[in-house]
Formats: C-alpha cells, sequence, structure tokens
C-alpha cells in the first residue's frame, strides 16, 4: 500500500475506535456510578474536580490503549509486507 492510503487508513481506524471506546467508558461510568451521566463538560458546576479529573484519566488512558494497539497492529503489516517483499 502507499504511505497516504496508509496514513488515511490509519486516521480513519483510530477515529472510529476513539469514538467507540468514548462510548464504551461513558456507559462504564454510569454503571459504575449507578445512573450518574459522564462528566463531559469539565467546567459543569454540578461535576466535582474530583470526577472530571478521574473521568479524564480513564477515557484517556483507555483511548491511548487503543491508539498503541492500532499503531503496534499496521507496525507489524508493515513488517510483513517488508518481508514479503524482500523474499520476492
Amino acid at each position: 500500500m502507499s504511505g497516504k492510503t496508509e496514513n488515511v487508513m490509519a486516521m480513519v481506524s483510530t477515529l472510529g475506535a476513539a469514538a467507540l471506546i468514548r462510548k464504551l467508558v461513558d456507559k462504564t461510568w454510569e454503571i459504575g456510578s449507578r445512573g450518574k451521566k459522564a462528566p463531559n463538560d469539565p467546567t459543569d458546576p454540578d461535576v466535582t474536580v474530583r470526577e472530571a479529573v478521574l473521568f479524564a484519566i480513564i477515557s484517556g488512558a483507555a483511548i491511548q490503549v487503543v491508539r498503541t494497539m492500532l499503531a503496534r497492529r499496521f507496525a507489524r503489516n508493515d513488517r510483513r509486507e517488508a518481508r514479503v517483499q524482500r523474499a520476492t
């Protein structure tokens, strides 16, 4: 594949995965907090600092883990394609 195609695929899959993880984290937050909505607006006066920081840590970590796994997957595919090209 060309570099541009790979970049577009990586960006689209990362954005899609981030959106999916965000929904999953929001739902998990609601379950864990017994029905309380996820603090999507940290400036909301009803959201405590503790909740805002905890949610930021959890959602940021979850999204970064998925981004790392996607980057590793694309890198592994690149290495595999390079080996096939060298063998032929």
